[in-house]
């Protein structure tokens, strides 16, 4: 009995550490994520007002650049939504080895945006978060074409920044930048989380067995 509450501590106690850790909802599509995000407090770019060649510093609390150059207004390559995209200032555009960061003036649990490239696989771009999260992209196609990523994603842990790079080597842009709070993450815990529990429940069991066998016992004897 005295090992099973030596077991039983150690279990919940291993529960806090995972229980705590960032959950970030990963490789969400653009129904889920604007399900996620209806209610909240959510703000939007779409490159469309700037005139092309336009080079992008802090914008209405976001902070954009490109590790390649500046981050620019492109109106030259396909958009999800017409006629501006955003770029880098090294060649038009993002090369596969450039990345894009947005930093952004107050802390957020919501991202999205949408990649202008020809990688038709899921996971093509990714998402590093202030956390230290990591998000990949989805292939989504934009709308009435055959190209297209979307990388969207909440978190129960605000973060101020997320850095995009490539997985592939194609180039891109992006377009339609969705940022704020999401109305409510739901939280799906962790596997090791998941793990952890399941071993606390089973060691909580074998106490409450010990404490009823000795009473089992002289019930029989008596």
């Amino acid at each position: 009995m005295k090992h099973a509450k030596i077991f039983v501590a150690a279990a919940m106690f291993a529960l806090l550490p995972a229980a705590a850790n960032a959950i970030v909802i990963t490789s969400v599509d653009r129904a889920t994520f604007q399900a996620a995000v209806t209610g909240g407090t959510i703000a939007s770019q779409t490159f469309d007002s700037q005139a092309h060649g336009t080079i992008l510093g802090t914008v209405n609390g976001v902070t954009y650049d490109s590790s390649g150059g500046s981050a620019m207004v492109t109106r030259t390559f396909l958009t999800s939504t017409a006629p501006g995209g955003l770029g880098s200032t090294s060649v038009g555009f993002f090369l596969g080895t450039e990345t894009a960061s947005f930093v952004f003036s107050s802390a957020i649990t919501a991202f999205a945006i949408d990649i202008n490239t020809f990688a038709a696989t899921n996971g093509a771009y990714a998402a590093l978060l202030s956390t230290g999260d990591t998000v990949t992209s989805l292939f989504e196609v934009f709308p009435s074409t055959s190209t297209g990523q979307f990388l969207g994603f909440v978190s129960d842990t605000a973060f101020t920044s997320v850095v995009i790079s490539a997985r592939t080597n194609f180039s891109y842009t992006l377009d339609t930048l969705v940022y704020g709070d999401a109305a409510a993450v739901v939280a799906v815990p962790e596997p090791n989380t998941i793990a952890l529990l399941c071993m606390g429940l089973l060691a909580l069991g074998a106490v409450a067995f010990s404490r009823r066998s000795p009473r089992s016992v002289q019930a029989r004897t008596t």
